[in-house]
């Protein structure tokens, strides 16, 4: 008789491990259910106060949250918040498209290598390093040549526009080249330029998937807090005058956070804008969701369908530049060129050298940051300043217990988040089966990766710190931190199990092993090193944010942290108050910090692409 095996149907451990990793799945559903409860009640609350209603709310448009008589009108935060947020779209759309097309149809293989790494560095730049640029360098920069305010609209439009870009080109670039070859093929045979292909056949076929690029970059310009709060001032204002001063939806809360606003009324109207925030930013992760499905998910029948509807306006957009088939006059001959091939020669010519600049004008933009803050920075760094604590007298401070605070920190996350990530990723693409509560969860996953940073910040204010009790501690900020980057962790995941041979699972199945054993044996060991890169660039997100432990840290410590409950200093909120002090020493502090965080990123992200690249090397299949 054969023994049964333990991990195998109805046995407790296959429970137990199948539990477990279901477990961990759903730990997505309780950080978005937290969400909704602490905005919720925030916003209930907001609400009973006398000085605030709801028609007032939708319907006003002053906010005045201070004084004797507070109006809550919440227009004003809208106005702003679209102002940067469609500014920022208006710059980087047609520059992110151009620069995937270009990408994708133009650029050799080692250009392509190059340059879309090159783009993709500005997504890793932290936003508190883009709103140290934009108050420092551009702002001073429009000033000069526009009568601009101090605090302005334009100067944020252009690093959200910069921080937004690279997800137009990554996304952008992965809808075009899914367009099947033989498209190209066809259009090309039929006496169509590269430009004339690419411009009219590839790029409409395309389309879902640029819009839901679009739809993306939006919802992190409409979320984005850091870089509007340090550039675009707080004086909430009904305008749509880039030159002048306007706050955000998230630059209210962040002023909430950094105590500007008075306890009262006012504080928790920042429960009610972060509901607003959210409710917009899942509108527009839902919609690009639908973009994504409506690309992806088209039945063999149907692209077939499409595709020769392409086909044939392929056919019709190459009739429209040929003239042999027109009634009295003589065919072209194809070693004599006309002066309409010619110009269309021309017209390539032109249109690759414009699509081609885009990605100049994203590299200029990453150039001129990172010498601006090397100059203001790299003098202050030396040993005293990595060593010191930070002090009230610019020549004394240093950031020794911010650098410590920052470890514990992302330590005490990954500690949180790497299990439950990897055993969601498990328990999704290894050992479920295909149901609406596994769809549920995946969609749960997807809404969470798009929730706006500073709400995590909320919610580890309200249910970490305040009802379970932990304070303004290590243990609430790496909380806070863990439920942000879960689904990062989650995807790659997810990506590196997927990346494994079926094979490898088969033959575990064929010699008699369960489900769990092959997962646990043979798939896990082969995916440690995608698991391992999406870790490392987890880290290296939730190292560089700045908004979701606004309100859990620190202001000011002169020791580090010895222990889970004890108060902490990060980076980011380091650079974040540098940054805002009127005092030019204070902003040469905040850059030498933003020189030793982007330090500490780098070797990350290469930490990153070396594992990756061995992997790669030492792969057998």
């Amino acid at each position: 008789m054969t023994e049964a095996n333990p991990l195998e149907g109805d046995s407790p451990k296959h429970k137990f491990v199948l539990g477990s990793l279901f477990a961990s799945a759903s730990l997505s559903v309780v950080a978005s259910a937290l969400i909704i409860y602490t905005l919720a009640e925030g916003t209930i609350e907001f609400f009973l106060a006398e000085e605030a209603t709801f028609l007032g709310f939708i319907g006003g448009g002053e906010w005045v949250p201070n004084g004797r008589n507070p109006r809550f009108g919440i227009w004003p935060l809208l106005s702003g918040t679209f102002l940067i947020a469609g500014g920022a779209l208006l710059i980087a759309v047609p520059l992110g498209v151009s620069a995937a097309l270009y990408l994708s149809e133009f650029a050799s293989n080692r250009s392509r290598k190059i340059l879309k790494p090159a783009v993709e560095i500005l997504s890793g730049i932290p936003s508190v390093v883009h709103g140290f640029f934009a108050l420092l360098v551009i702002s001073p920069f429009i000033r000069t040549y526009f009568d601009a305010s101090y605090f302005n609209a334009a100067s944020a439009i252009i690093v959200v526009a910069a921080m937004i870009l690279p997800i137009i080109v990554s996304i952008s670039d992965d809808a075009i080249r899914a367009i099947p070859r033989e498209m190209r093929e066809a259009s090309l045979a039929l006496g169509a330029t590269r430009w004339e292909t690419a411009s009219r056949v590839v790029l409409p076929a395309a389309r879902s998937g640029i819009v839901a690029s679009v739809l993306l970059a939006l919802a992190r310009a409409v979320g984005e807090t850091m870089a509007v709060t340090l550039a675009a001032g707080s004086v909430a204002s009904l305008h749509l005058d880039p030159l002048r001063e306007v706050q955000t939806l998230t630059a209210y809360i962040a002023q909430v956070a950094t105590g500007d606003i008075p306890p009262g009324t006012a504080t928790d109207a920042g429960f009610a804008v972060g509901a607003t925030l959210f409710i917009l930013t899942y509108t527009a992760n839902t919609l690009a969701i639908g973009a994504t499905k409506k690309r992806l998910g088209r039945k063999p029948g149907k692209l077939s369908k499409s595709l020769g509807n392409l086909s044939r306006k392929a056919r019709s957009v190459i009739s429209s530049f040929s003239n042999g088939d027109i009634p009295g006059r003589a065919p072209v001959d194809p070693l004599s060129p006309n002066s309409t091939d010619l110009k269309r020669r021309r017209s390539e010519v032109i249109w690759r050298r414009l699509i081609g600049s885009s990605l100049l004008l994203g590299m200029g933009f990453l150039t001129i940051l990172l010498h601006s803050v090397i100059k203001a920075g790299a003098p202050g760094i030396d040993l005293a300043f990595l060593t010191d604590f930070p002090s009230s007298r610019a020549h004394l401070a240093g950031i020794g217990p911010v650098i410590l605070g920052s470890i514990w920190l992302i330590a005490l996350t990954m500690i949180f988040a790497l299990p439950a990530g990897v055993g969601a990723a498990v328990y999704l693409t290894e050992m479920s089966r295909p149901s609406p509560i596994n769809l549920f969860l995946r969609r749960t996953i997807q809404n969470l990766a798009a929730v706006p940073s500073i709400i995590f910040g909320l919610v580890g204010l309200y249910v970490f710190s305040r009802m379970l009790g932990f304070g303004l501690s290590l243990l609430t900020g790496s909380l806070t931190l863990a439920m942000m980057v879960l689904p990062m962790i989650v995807v790659t995941s997810e990506e590196a199990l997927l990346a494994v041979p079926k094979g490898f699972r088969e033959g575990a199945l064929a010699v008699g092993a369960t489900r769990w054993q092959a997962v646990r044996y043979h798939v896990l060991p082969n995916a440690v090193p995608g698991i391992a890169t999406g870790a490392i660039l987890s880290v290296a997100r939730a190292l560089g944010e700045t908004a979701p432990i606004l309100f859990v840290a620190s202001i000011f410590s002169k020791t580090a942290p010895t222990g889970v409950l004890d108060g902490f200093m990060a980076m980011p909120i380091q650079i974040f108050f540098w940054t805002r002090h009127p005092s030019q020493s204070f902003q040469d502090l905040a850059a030498s910090t933003i020189l030793v965080l982007l330090m500490l990123l780098l070797i990350l992200n290469a930490m990153a692409l070396f594992v990756r690249n061995r992997a790669e090397a030492r792969r057998s299949w």
